[in-house]
């Protein structure tokens, strides 16, 4: 298969109107919502020179059937909330969670730009999931539509995606970490912010028996 960067849309200063809105767009599981994502996002503003930025939890990845999220949909949202509580240009959007069926960005993206006109959406993309771009639905619309942008979270660019921005910021930690660490009794005190390490120990999530009752 071609390197998918071919076919990315850039963003292009030439098509926007002066003093358009610019507004990231962040999705993932978040099963939790950890430091990591928060300086990625943190950094997204500043490079991407982004108004604001929106964090999506999806509600069931066609990407990972076989594992769902352990955390429940208000137990994902509830600690996203408490994470960005302090960060105004921070916001959570629950469509996809609560969206029936797979959570696809073309169906989140066509509703945001209708709620939303004139604004510009830059789509937050992980090295991780770049090479899958091509796979996801109506791939070819949705780079229509937003442009996109690459997160360097975990592994570096494997291939040139000189057509794309690239937010440099790699973070060694992920969500899978922490909830083996979770299981194995490990700490995570300064690997989420303090509202989401007391809601997670609050809750007992992601202890071994909550992760067979898929709480």
């Amino acid at each position: 298969m071609d390197s998918p960067q071919e076919d990315f849309h850039a963003p292009s200063s030439s098509r926007q109107p002066a003093l358009v809105e610019r507004v990231g767009l962040f999705g993932g599981t978040f099963d939790p919502i950890h430091l990591g994502h928060l300086i990625l996002a943190e950094t997204a503003l500043d490079a991407l020179h982004l108004d604001r930025l929106i964090f999506i939890p999806n509600g069931f990845s066609p990407f990972k059937t076989e594992s769902p999220p352990v955390a429940g949909v208000e137990e994902r949202l509830e600690m996203i909330r408490r994470a960005i509580r302090d960060e105004s240009r921070f916001s959570v959007d629950e469509r996809e969670m609560i969206r029936p069926g797979p959570s696809y960005a073309i169906d989140t993206v066509r509703s945001l730009l209708g709620e939303n006109p004139g604004v510009r959406f830059i789509y937050l993309i992980g090295t991780d999931n770049l090479k899958d771009l091509e796979k996801w639905h109506e791939s070819d619309e949705l780079k229509s539509l937003v442009d996109f942008a690459v997160l360097e979270r975990g592994c570096a660019v494997e291939f040139a995606v000189e057509s794309l921005p690239v937010v440099h910021r790699r973070i060694d930690l992920s969500s899978t970490e922490i909830r083996e660490r979770v299981r194995g009794g490990l700490s995570i005190r300064f690997m989420v912010s303090n509202g989401v390490y007391d809601y997670m120990m609050n809750r007992g999530l992601y202890l071994p028996q909550s992760s067979d009752a898929n709480i």
